[in-house]
């Protein structure tokens, strides 16, 4: 007959196994996370980029430029701001 193995080793290997399965778990966790905020990042951006394209466009045509700048710099200022993760 084999020898059991000491209780400490098996304990020790539960212990492994556990550390393990946390640390993917919250590897898993921290990918969605900054998945999304690289959504929301690139969302923000091409919001910004199309409020700028229909800025140059107003400018031109008439004088409602004024009022889309300023909410294409409001627009550019909450989309940073939400880009960043809480």
């Amino acid at each position: 007959m084999t020898p059991a193995p000491p209780p400490s080793s098996n304990s020790l290997r539960y212990f492994a196994l556990g550390v393990l399965c946390v640390a993917m778990l919250l590897g898993g966790y921290f990918m969605q996370l900054n998945a999304k905020a690289d959504r929301q990042r690139e969302e923000a951006a091409e919001r910004l980029a199309l409020c700028r394209q229909v800025e140059r466009v107003a400018s031109v045509a008439t004088s409602a430029g004024l009022e889309l700048r300023d909410t294409c710099k409001q627009l550019g200022e909450n989309g940073s701001k939400s880009a960043t993760p809480p």
